[in-house]
């Protein structure tokens, strides 16, 4: 169990993004997420590897299950490790309900509509490479969009967070629509 294993020994103080994580409660996906809008610190560098420390988690672990609209029986059984520190207030908070319907908005909206001159130029770069995975650095709408099609995933991310180096592999779909496009 990761919450006993965070418990243990003076280096578990800090932990990696996988464990920070499971500690905050959510996916790791979840958790980048989450740091890009601050509701979790930004990591520390230990070695040339992002770390977090477990005290600065607990504000996000507290975040994130009072968003929760009810909690899992086996979630409400977990027993919460005490805070190390005062109790202030937490400057931080989860996504609004705008966000998230702006979100489900996007995501309706891209499943409506053909692929944009974006996107195109974007599967034109894995067939220009002749790769099925590619890095770029930065926030491309234009990816999400293709990850919403099902077309990409993506597999890595470096720092910094606000321009970070991205890897993006194609799926089978992904493929099949590469296949079919024309050469410039």
């Amino acid at each position: 169990m990761i919450a006993g294993e965070l418990e243990h020994g003076r280096d578990a103080r800090l932990v990696d993004r996988r464990r920070a994580a499971a500690y905050v409660g959510v996916t790791a996906g979840r958790f980048e997420q989450l740091v890009r809008d601050n509701v979790v610190p930004p990591p520390v560098m230990v070695d040339n590897k992002r770390r977090w420390p477990i005290a600065l988690l607990d504000d996000a672990r507290e975040a994130v299950s009072s968003s929760l609209p009810s909690l899992p029986a086996a979630r409400a059984e977990v027993e919460t490790r005490p805070c190390d520190r005062d109790s202030a207030p937490s400057s931080r908070e989860l996504p609004d309900q705008a966000w998230f319907e702006q979100r489900a908005s996007f995501v309706q909206r891209v499943r409506r509509s053909l692929l944009s001159g974006n996107e195109i130029r974007l599967l034109h770069e894995f067939k220009l490479l002749r790769q099925n995975q590619i890095s770029m650095y930065g926030y491309y709408g234009s990816f999400e969009a293709l990850m919403v099609r099902g077309y990409i995933v993506e597999t890595d991310r470096k720092p910094p967070s606000s321009r970070p180096l991205v890897t993006y592999r194609l799926t089978v779909p992904g493929e099949q629509v590469i296949a079919a496009l024309k050469d410039e």
